[in-house]
């Protein structure tokens, strides 16, 4: 098999073979997924007839019963600024305390976040550098002072389920990951590049890559060589300034510019014919939904609902898996620190959430993962070569996340108030915009319209105080997953490297 740009394949970097990944999920039966159901042609469609040779597949075969990756990455939270409350997970030691500046003997602990928003904490590599504080991780707050933040005290500070129900429910319905971290301990756009490619060298500031990042595949490049279809989706007007915008491979190609799409495309994708394979979905250039500080993470938690619903009530739920995660921490505190891997320290560890009919119920995993696991999961998934050696190195997310053993689980929908427009609902379900029991009455609602090509329109009704998601299909348990289920060696004997991207987005950092 040819690799991405028509490359060879690095010595020693095999592909994986069907056998072997469906026995290292433990699949205890041969699922066969090797027949493709039609080869479909879609040639090129935001260019001239014949632009682009590559002969999408309709339905490409796949190691696992998952047909329909998508990969939400939102903006600028620590695992512990969102799930510190979470009972079951790692993190928020007892005695936590932070002084608060620098050689300063007066400290502050950890603390419950009364609102839905907080200023921007700096999160550049040197300020990563300060908070780390040679394993501490005890100068958050110091730093924060001393760049001149207004709130200082909230880089140590957490929401709970009052502020995002709905990510709670996730993680009690479906699967949270309590060790994953960014693949680097800078801003954005070095994290979202790592992203879709595991490799940014040194690079670690909101700047213009080096060409020696640029010229080198992404895990979309292997896509389009194996004509498995793909697409990296937008909650704005323009895909400027996003990751795939660095690489001339991407925005460059008749075959695969068109492939970046408004996030409003999304309902006709998932409902349509001939749904995508792999699907990144990126609202960080979005004033409304990414939850990068100050905005409002209630906002953002009901744009991630809508997304999952969509999804959810498709007809492809019961072959798709949804992974939700975050690019940076954004300058807020996390008890544990990052892994030293092969390319240098990983970021701090953030928010990651597994939605899928195959993931049990209520599972913690603990394996120490990032987002190089995310493009091991994809290239072993449809077969691919390895994208390179960092890839091949990390561990994959099935063994902890996905039980084939177990029939697909039914969907697991919540009212959210936020819309794609004309999607076509699932006959047998509840349509997506349905009636937001949960939010406060009496408080009104705003309509927003963003200037996309197919906009995006956005009702959000206020939240009260505490929301009760624990009732109804939500498991009442917590099922951890241990580290030695989930394989914490790579499959050369050796500790994995992870990371995620993170980005400035209208103009901050």
């Amino acid at each position: 098999m040819r690799g991405a740009n028509g490359r060879t394949r690095a010595p020693g970097i095999v592909p994986p073979p069907i056998a072997r990944t469906l026995a290292a999920v433990g699949i205890g039966v041969v699922i066969a997924v090797a027949t493709v159901a039609a080869n479909l042609v879609v040639t090129g469609s935001a260019t001239s007839p014949g632009s682009c040779p590559v002969a999408w597949q309709a339905s490409p075969p796949t190691a696992t019963p998952i047909q329909h990756l998508f990969v939400l990455v939102k903006e600028n939270h620590a695992f512990e600024n969102y799930f510190g409350d979470l009972p079951g997970v790692l993190g928020n030691p007892p005695n936590g305390s932070f002084p608060v500046a620098f050689n300063s003997s007066t400290v502050v602990p950890p603390f419950a976040l009364p609102g839905s928003s907080t200023p921007d904490m700096p999160h550049t590599a040197s300020a990563g550098r300060t908070d780390l504080d040679h394993g501490r991780n005890d100068l958050f707050v110091a730093e924060a002072n001393a760049s001149g933040d207004p709130a200082p005290q909230d880089a140590v500070g957490y929401y709970t389920s009052a502020q995002l129900p709905d990510y709670y429910a996730y993680a009690r319905n479906y699967a949270v990951g309590d060790r994953f971290f960014t693949g680097v301990l800078g801003p954005t756009d070095p994290n979202r590049v790592f992203d879709l490619s595991a490799n940014v060298g040194t690079w670690n500031a909101d700047s213009t890559p080096p060409a020696n990042v640029t010229d080198q595949p992404t895990v979309l490049n292997q896509l389009t060589d194996a004509d498995v279809p793909w697409e990296y989706e937008y909650a704005s007007n323009t895909s400027q300034g996003l990751a795939p915008d660095y690489y001339p491979s991407l925005v460059g190609s008749p075959c695969n510019a068109p492939r970046l799409l408004p996030v409003s495309d999304l309902a006709a994708q998932v409902n349509g014919p001939a749904p995508p394979s792999v699907v990144y979905l990126d609202p960080s250039t979005s004033p409304l939904y990414s939850e990068h500080p100050p905005e409002n993470v209630t906002l953002g938690e009901a744009w991630t609902v809508a997304v999952v619903n969509e999804i959810e009530q498709s007809p492809i739920w019961n072959s798709s898996a949804i992974v939700v995660f975050y690019d940076e921490n954004g300058g807020f505190w996390d008890p544990l620190v990052p892994p030293t891997t092969s390319t240098g320290m990983d970021g701090f560890r953030v928010p990651f959430l597994v939605i899928s009919p195959w993931t049990p119920a209520g599972s913690i995993c603990s394996e120490v993962l990032d987002p190089a696991s995310i493009l091991h999961f994809i290239d072993a998934n449809w077969n691919l070569p390895w994208l390179n050696a960092r890839v091949a190195s990390a561990p994959s997310l099935s063994s902890c996340f996905f039980d084939f053993s177990q029939a697909p689980r039914a969907p697991f929908l919540l009212p959210t108030n936020v819309t794609f427009g004309p999607a076509p609902a699932s006959p047998a379900l509840p349509p997506l915009d349905g009636p937001a029991t949960h939010r406060s009455p009496g408080r009104g609602e705003s309509e927003r319209i963003l200037g996309e090509p197919r906009p995006l329109r956005l009702r959000v009704a206020a939240r009260g105080g505490p929301l009760d998601r624990e009732s109804g299909t939500l498991a009442p348990n917590r099922r951890r997953v241990s580290p030695g289920r989930c394989g914490a060696v790579g499959s050369a004997g050796r500790a994995r490297d992870l990371r995620v991207p993170r980005r400035s987005r209208n103009g901050r950092t």
